[in-house]
């Protein structure tokens, strides 16, 4: 599918369903939907990768069968407001922890990303293995970008314990919750991290780099 439209970008909208219930309607480019839906899966913590049956691509809505169609499912996000009163965010008391991970040389993080999306002000995210291998989604906002990313890697067989995730955007308090909702042990970015991103991966035990200022925030065994 076409990225962009008259030099502008294709923005479309699509609707995720599980087991027949609307989930979740996102504005996207219109590539990669199966992928888009494994990652946000995953990176949500709502279904694991092998709990899916099947996607299937229908028009604009996006159908996943799970394996178990009777098991009610949604969102685990740990950021809850409220109207008119007090509002919590990110609890890290409620986020993964990581153990173990993986170690990658320093500049296989250095990934390109198509210079035509950025330039454009997208977003890129790829999921890369410790021998160099890229899964690279490009999409109009980090979110979703790191989703298709995501989920590139696991309609290819891998799990994110097996690999970095490098951005193109700012490492946020919500990338860092969705990171390792999915399981990523590293994530290395182009811009620099909040400082709140910077906390939450200390928590979580997850690897936070800056690609450019060749810093690395949190974890620096993972990095050789």
């Amino acid at each position: 599918m076409n990225t962009f439209s008259n030099g502008l970008f294709n923005e479309q909208a699509f609707a995720l369903t599980v087991n027949g219930r609307n989930l979740l309607s996102v504005l996207m480019l219109p590539d990669l939907p199966d992928e888009f839906a494994r990652g946000y899966l995953a990176t949500e913590a709502i279904i694991p990768a092998d709990e899916i049956e099947s996607i299937m691509i229908d028009g604009a809505t996006i159908g996943v069968l799970t394996r178990n169609p009777f098991k009610v499912l949604l969102p685990k996000r740990a950021v809850i407001s409220g109207c008119g009163g007090t509002a919590s965010y990110l609890d890290p008391a409620r986020l993964p922890v990581i153990s173990g991970g993986i170690t990658i040389p320093a500049d296989t993080l250095a990934t390109p990303f198509p210079e035509n999306i950025l330039a454009a002000g997208g977003f890129c995210a790829a999921a890369v293995l410790p021998d160099g291998t890229a899964f690279t989604a490009c999409d109009l906002s980090q979110p979703v970008a790191l989703d298709k990313a995501c989920g590139l890697l696991l309609h290819a067989g891998h799990q994110p314990a097996s690999a970095a995730l490098v951005i193109s955007g700012k490492p946020t308090g919500d990338t860092i919750r969705k990171t390792l909702n999915a399981g990523f042990s590293i994530l290395a970015a182009y811009q620099p991290p909040t400082a709140l991103a910077v906390e939450l991966a200390k928590t979580g035990s997850l690897t936070l780099a800056d690609i450019p200022h060749k810093k690395i925030h949190t974890g620096p065994e993972r990095i050789r």
